[in-house]
């Protein structure tokens, strides 16, 4: 007969009773012991046995894995590593007070590990950095002195929008979530069914500062009241992507071949943010869609709950050429930062430079007001595109940060979608001033590369840069 094993798993034991809303005198009264017994358990002063555990099973249907684990050992090994750093030399801490802290603390544990972590990658960049600025000779080449992030970045504008395995999953998902016209609540159903998380809408005053946090230990997804409504089926996506796509986002952030841990992790949430926005709108109702509305992205963005800078991101990924003509698109800062950006259609991206300053996107518009315009470049190359201004997420304190999003088709391939567009204004553009020989242009902030500037002190031209004649 087997020997029946100890298992001293009192805080394991209390998460479980408080997630499940029932206190110490109900969980005693279903599972047939007395409340002073199960007190002592959940301190750890008796082991829960498999005869509780058994009931534990019978009674609240849990796979009683989730309590017998060894939870702790994974926290506990990592907070060794962290309290050998020498930096904590003067701090030792005893196995005991270690797994204590893994044991009834497990997010606490996380969270040090996890500060360390960060702490050691940033010595780590520091490092790297300061070995090339201090390299006699030849500069390191660009892609080599980028930091994680930008390598992240670099990645994805490399490899395109569209990630046919990606699409695949979304598709295969979106057929099964329901109901089809309330997205939020398919999401929460199937959070709640398929990843056993429950959803939860917190006060603005409990979460003043985070959209949305997911409680690991209670599988529980937090989001603020202060959240738009327009925003919340996409934070829903995204936990689904996260908690139930691991091994896709997994395969394609391994195939991005990142090797440094930061630009990995960057790079799995941006797949799980690009997932997201398939889900939500998959490749082949939002082509569809944007047929019969006729590239409205504003009609698009309220039809498909997203943003309409993310119904740009998906246009973009299912650009190929049969189900949509190839788009690119671009997001920015108030200040005219890019956050993100998608090549295609042949537009030509300055590498270094601003982006020119005739661009719709630099227009004065209200948010949610589109503007359409064509744009022509130098060597007549024309463009048809949309710019739209919106509000980011809130600010505490300040007001909500301001984005400017664009996105844009060869004139040829998107003729068709601008027939009932508002009648279009010509803009002949540049790709960065410092490429652009256009004359009298009042945009113009340096000099072109190629053609002297005048600088005449009897001449005062539209700009301060005025080009020769």
């Amino acid at each position: 007969m087997p020997v029946e094993r100890k298992i001293f798993a009192g805080a394991r034991l209390k998460r479980l009773r408080q997630r499940l809303g029932r206190s110490q005198t109900q969980m005693a009264a279903d599972l047939g012991l007395s409340a002073s017994y199960l007190n002592l358990i959940e301190r750890n002063q008796r082991p829960l046995t498999v005869q509780v555990l058994l009931k534990l099973s019978r009674v609240y249907g849990i796979d009683v894995t989730e309590i017998s684990r060894e939870e702790g050992q994974g926290a506990f090994e990592a907070l060794k590593e962290v309290f050998s750093d020498p930096l904590l030399a003067g701090e030792i801490a005893s196995p005991a007070e270690l797994h204590d802290m893994a044991e009834t603390a497990p997010n606490a544990a996380r969270g040090v590990t996890r500060l360390h972590q960060a702490w050691r990658e940033a010595l780590m960049r520091l490092a790297d950095l300061s070995h090339r600025m201090a390299e006699s000779g030849k500069a390191p080449p660009e892609t080599a002195a980028r930091l994680p992030f930008d390598r992240a970045v670099s990645y994805f504008e490399q490899s395109g929008p569209h990630y046919p395995e990606l699409e695949a999953a979304a598709e295969e998902l979106a057929e099964q979530l329901s109901p089809r016209d309330d997205s939020s609540q398919a999401l929460k159903s199937h959070l709640r069914d398929a990843c056993g998380i429950d959803v939860r809408i917190l006060p603005g005053h409990v979460m003043p500062v985070e959209q949305c946090r997911f409680d690991r230990h209670s599988q529980r997804l937090f989001i603020s009241e202060r959240v738009p409504l327009l925003d919340r089926p996409f934070l829903l996506a995204r936990q689904v992507a996260l908690s139930g796509h691991r091994d896709l986002l997994e395969r394609l952030t391994g195939a991005a071949g990142l090797m440094e841990t930061e630009a990995a992790r960057i790079c799995r949430i941006g797949f799980a943010t690009r997932l997201a926005e398939a889900i939500l709108a998959p490749a082949g109702r939002l082509a569809a869609a944007a047929r019969e509305l006729r590239l409205d992205l504003v009609r698009l963005s309220a039809r498909f709950q997203l943003r309409p800078s993310r119904i740009m991101a998906r246009i973009a990924a299912i650009g190929d050429g049969r189900e949509m003509p190839a788009a690119f698109t671009i997001v920015l800062d108030a200040s005219g930062g890019t956050l993100s950006r998608s090549q295609g259609a042949g537009f030509p991206f300055p590498r270094f430079g601003p982006l020119c300053a005739r661009l719709p996107l630099f227009d004065e518009v209200s948010p949610g007001q589109p503007v359409h315009a064509e744009i022509v470049l130098p060597d007549e190359r024309a463009f048809l595109v949309v710019a739209i201004a919106e509000h980011g997420a809130w600010s505490p304190g300040l007001p909500a940060p301001r984005r400017l999003a664009l996105i844009g088709w060869r004139r040829e391939d998107a003729a068709g979608f601008a027939a009932g567009w508002p009648a279009l204004s010509v803009r002949p553009i540049g790709v960065t001033c410092r490429l652009c020989e256009r004359l009298d242009c009042a945009h113009r902030v340096y000099p072109p590369v190629a053609v002297p500037a005048a600088l005449l002190d009897s001449v005062v031209g539209p700009s301060d840069y005025e080009l020769a004649g």
